[in-house]
């Protein structure tokens, strides 16, 4: 990930962080504490960094695993007899707190029960600031404190994603919905018809999101097909639609992080490359990632391949984000598409009161826990 900020005035415009590259989210993990990062039953793991010489130094409980209830899984009632059937979409959360410098990041890897992946990363923290003169304002960012300037700036994180789906020969397609119009082979008078088209990415590169289209990313194995639908079994990349780096071309910004001028990024496989802006960000004046590995004349069709996501905010501040900022959250999922023959949360046990034991609160009575309420039959 790369934070760039918007300020051209010296020395402000060769600001920008590598706050993974730099700094690591390992080295910076927080120690989670019981009660305050994660609540409800809890795992912890511990991890290990090593020393400037080699000897290892073990962190504790820097990763925490817990369960938490997102609401209705699914549900459905019946209108003939007014039965209903709902499940709860309980996830497991995988999850860690990293330090960097001003900045919080929270990581989380959220699994739930109908076989989607998704990752989420929260920003808070302090923001970086700079003095102003009282009574003054900056293009550059917004006053958030008498005589304190926070300036604009961008989060952009890359997201390497190394899929093996039935094995590793796989290849990444677009869908594009689009209306069909003036197609002679179609009836349709009224001009109301609209389908999916599929395009296989056959060569490196970066790619663009067409929102106007609903262009989405699936990730496929062309040599395995689903009974049902006949297609081939995939995963559905959902996208955190985001605005790329806004610096130039030729820019110091965006020299050392070509990973942040498109949303989506195909190359084929390669055990070393595992960073989006080359391996050393702290000592970089020039791309030795993406920017190169793209450049590849080789093909990403039906085998070992790596999709990277491109995805963040631009935060424009605001008082409301002083002294300490509110979590910023970007969330990008990961669904199956054709992998399974049915909806894989359809065999949970269905949610009813004695299982939930919710209180009913009401107005001048005692709360009760009766578990004589049935959402699912």
């Amino acid at each position: 990930m790369t934070v760039p900020y918007g300020d051209p005035r010296a020395p402000y415009r060769r600001k920008q962080a590598f706050d993974l590259g730099d700094s690591g989210f390992g080295l910076t993990s927080n120690t989670l504490t019981l009660g305050c990062d994660c609540l409800g039953h809890i795992a912890y793991f511990d991890g290990v960094r090593t020393t400037g010489t080699g000897e290892p130094v073990e962190l504790k409980n820097l990763i925490c695993v817990h369960e938490v209830d997102e609401g209705i899984g699914w549900k459905h009632t019946n209108v003939r007899n007014g039965q209903a059937s709902m499940v709860r979409n309980r996830t497991l959360v995988i999850q860690c707190t990293a330090t960097v410098i001003n900045y919080e990041y929270i990581l989380a890897f959220v699994l739930d029960q109908a076989a989607n992946l998704h990752v989420e990363v929260r920003a808070t923290g302090i923001m970086s600031t700079m003095p102003i003169a009282r009574h003054t304002s900056s293009p550059w960012g917004t006053v958030v404190a008498p005589g304190v300037l926070a300036v604009n700036h961008q989060h952009l994180f890359s997201l390497r994603i190394d899929p093996a789906l039935d094995g590793t020969r796989n290849t990444v397609v677009y869908d594009d919905i689009l209306p069909v119009r003036d197609d002679p082979t179609v009836d349709d008078p009224q001009g109301c018809a609209f389908r999916r088209t599929t395009t296989a990415i056959t060569q490196p590169g970066g790619y663009d999101l067409n929102l106007a289209a609903s262009r989405t990313y699936r990730i496929i194995n062309p040599n395995r097909t689903t009974a049902i639908s006949g297609e081939p079994v995939g995963y559905r990349l959902h996208a955190s639609p985001s605005q790329m780096l806004l610096m130039g071309p030729e820019t110091f910004n965006c020299r050392r992080g070509r990973f942040t001028t498109k949303p989506i990024w195909v190359t084929d496989y390669r055990d070393e490359e595992l960073y989006a802006a080359g391996e050393f960000t702290n000592q970089s004046t020039d791309d030795t990632g993406l920017g190169v590995w793209s450049q590849r004349q080789q093909s990403v069709e039906n085998r070992d391949l790596v999709l990277w996501h491109t995805f963040g905010t631009t935060h424009i501040t605001r008082p409301e984000d002083f002294p300490v900022m509110p979590v910023e959250k970007m969330v990008v999922s990961l669904k199956p598409t054709s992998f399974f023959e049915l909806n894989p949360s359809n065999d949970v046990p269905r949610s009813n009161q004695s299982l939930s034991r919710s209180t009913l609160v009401e107005h001048d009575k005692v709360a009760s826990e009766s578990c004589d309420g049935e959402c699912a039959l």
